[in-house]
């Protein structure tokens, strides 16, 4: 009597076992299956020697800077996964920029290690032009209207150059180390000061700033944006955080937490804000407008500059391994493939911090990325239930059908 109840009882545990796990499996194949995670297009070009500088012309070609002695600029046609074009330049090429017609500017230094601006006209292979430039590291950023700017760190000024002009026309007065500087659509120069931890706010045709905005001297602030509706964005290397300063703003109004060692940042035609942390391997997405970060996609090793095309595309010099991440149309939450040969990004990861783990993808408010997390959580808690039951019942079994020998 007592082995046909215990063949009984064992039976009904294995039934329940089996269904509760065939119930997991089911919901779990679902969670996998059923909801695809979403596809941003981005692709890994292996970049000429050491890349440092970026930029997109309008005609959607990706103009990349080799940073040595034979350096040289290198043109990526889209879609094409190999430069097809080298335009010769100066030696050591620290930045670049390209205008609306087309016209290639490059920070270079000569034999003798003088900066200089090379000009390099539209699908030329060399430089024609040259502008002398201050000694010392330079930066270089483009205005709305074509007019380039050249933040001089040493020097602690700041060089226009007037739109087509074959000379500096104005220098500026910026402040101590200007490492960046960035223009508004209404001629107004920003200037990141990484030794003073400020921002000079230098107006249209004036000769030096009209205030400066503190963003703290110990967050080294380094990139800066702005967006098109006037708002400034500045990376702060230290304090892994980016400073939000308003149109005419004197003080900072929010910060945002990214990622480890934000650099640069830069500001989309629709305001989406992008930044390059170089510690995590990883881009920031802020929305326009936005006090957070809404998505955090992998690069290569130590991103630093990146260049926003008209039509959304981002492109993100990786200078440790030496490749240029390019997300076409824009980065949508997912993660971003490599090309054949190449080290694969690091698998999607859910995650509410506000400092992911390095190499994590981290997509908060992404449907395609959260369901199946959470459907993959809900199989979890079916399995566990499943392994509760199997419990209670043996235990009941054990209680009430115990064969004890007599003593």
């Amino acid at each position: 009597m007592l082995h046909k109840l215990f063949r009984r009882a064992a039976g009904m545990v294995s039934s329940v076992r089996t269904a509760l796990l065939a119930g997991a499996a089911i919901l779990l194949a679902s969670a996998v299956v059923a909801v695809p995670a979403s596809a941003a297009d981005a692709t890994v070009i292996d970049a000429v020697g050491q890349p440092l500088g970026i930029a997109y012309g309008p005609d959607g070609a990706l103009y990349v800077s080799d940073y040595n002695w034979v350096g040289g600029v290198s043109v990526h046609q889209p879609g094409e996964a190999q430069a097809p074009r080298h335009i010769t330049v100066g030696h050591f090429t620290t930045s670049l920029a390209v205008t609306a017609d087309g016209t290639v500017y490059v920070l270079q230094h000569t034999e003798s290690q003088q900066t200089e601006l090379g000009v390099v006209a539209p699908g030329a292979s060399g430089v024609s032009a040259t502008i002398p430039l201050t000694q010392g590291n330079h930066w270089l950023a483009a205005a709305p209207d074509g007019s380039l700017y050249v933040a001089s760190p040493s020097e602690g000024t700041v060089s226009v150059v007037p739109p087509g002009g074959t000379r500096v026309e104005r220098v500026l007065d910026a402040g101590p180390f200007p490492v960046e500087v960035a223009v508004a659509g209404d001629g107004t120069a920003y200037a990141a000061n990484q030794h003073a931890g400020t921002v000079a706010v230098i107006p249209a045709g004036a000769a030096g700033p009209s205030h400066t905005v503190d963003v703290g001297r110990t967050s080294s602030p380094h990139g800066i944006a702005v967006a098109p509706d006037g708002t400034v964005y500045v990376a702060n290397v230290l304090s892994g955080d980016v400073a939000v300063i308003e149109p005419s703003g004197t003080t900072v109004s929010q910060r945002i937490r990214v990622g480890r060692g934000p650099q640069e940042v830069a500001a989309g035609p629709d305001g989406t804000v992008y930044v390059t942390n170089s510690v995590d391997n990883t881009v920031s997405v802020i929305p326009p407008g936005a006090d957070a970060v809404a998505q955090t996609l992998p690069t290569g090793r130590n991103p630093g500059r990146l260049a926003i095309g008209a039509d959304g595309s981002v492109a993100v010099v990786n200078r440790g391994s030496k490749t240029v991440t390019v997300f076409d149309g824009g980065p949508d939450g997912s993660a971003a493939a490599s090309a054949a040969g190449r080290e694969d990004p690091p698998a999607a990861t859910a995650t509410n911090s506000a400092h992911p783990s390095e190499g994590a993808v981290v997509a908060r408010g992404s449907l395609d990325v959260a369901l199946p997390a959470v459907a993959a959580g809900a199989g979890a808690l079916v399995l566990a239930g499943a392994a509760f039951l199997v419990a209670v019942l043996r235990r009941r079994r054990s209680s009430r059908i115990t064969y004890r020998p007599p003593h």
